[in-house]
């Protein structure tokens, strides 16, 4: 499909085209959605589902809860085709080293591709995160008092499917983390030429097989939740200089 027609697909008028697109990979999507949303002005569905637009600072941002790799880049897929010029993804993950506790920040500057869907973007082996955009991501996290790990990071399609001796294999190959979107994220935007960058926290602790379904004590909710809530203002940080894209 050309750019006109997507933007007659999404009723997107050329001077919404969002500078700024957010992704999140979450099972509780209508929460994530509010949360997400409240720090946007004008916020509106567009005319395809699940894509959210709003303003920040008067600048058009799209927010959408995007749950697995197939379904992450064909936002990163559209929009790229309308002239969107920076994608961020946003969300938890498992975390594979003992040094990152849950509620720490992970910047995957490389991510091995474990899912099916970075092979139709030309991505293989690894995709990769913009340096740029990684080195401004760590800035704000420390200046919100996170701990932040920034290296390799794997990409599985199977969350369920993380047996002991995969999550070995995976902590000896250095990844510091393990979630279902980042990758083929950074392989679609890489195909079209945008500028991607991933902020996730560290929910599970998989060495020792604490998952995001065990309880963890009051201290440790608590940083996750701080977490949580720095991702989405991180990610607006990073909004474009106003002459690129858009």
């Amino acid at each position: 499909m050309r750019r006109e027609e997507w933007l007659a697909a999404l009723a997107l008028d050329v001077a919404d085209i969002p500078h700024l697109v957010v992704l999140e990979g979450s099972w509780w999507r209508a929460e994530r959605t509010l949360q997400r949303l409240a720090l946007l002005e004008d916020v509106r569905e567009l005319a395809l589902p699940e894509l959210h637009l709003g303003r920040h600072r008067g600048v058009p941002v799209l927010y959408s809860c995007a749950y697995g790799a197939p379904r992450a880049v064909e936002p990163v897929h559209v929009f790229a085709e309308v002239g969107t010029p920076v994608v961020v993804q946003i969300g938890s993950c498992g975390s594979l080293q003992p040094g990152i506790a849950t509620g720490d920040i992970v910047l995957p500057e490389r991510a091995t591709i474990g899912e099916g869907a970075s092979q139709y973007y030309g991505g293989h082996g690894e995709s990769f995160a913009d340096p740029e955009l990684v080195e401004r991501a760590e800035a704000a996290f420390v200046r919100r008092g996170f701990r932040v790990h920034r290296g390799s990071h794997f990409t599985t399609s199977a969350l369920l499917a993380q047996p002991p001796e995969r999550v070995a294999a995976w902590h000896q190959a250095g990844h510091l983390g393990v979630d279902m979107e980042t990758s083929a994220v950074f392989s679609a935007a890489a195909w079209f030429g945008l500028r991607a960058v991933s902020l996730l926290f560290a929910w599970d602790d998989l060495l020792r097989e604490r998952s995001w379904l065990d309880p963890f004590p009051p201290e440790e909710a608590e940083a996750q939740r701080r977490a949580n809530a720095a991702l989405m203002k991180v990610a607006l940080e990073l909004l474009p200089d106003p002459g690129e894209g858009g």
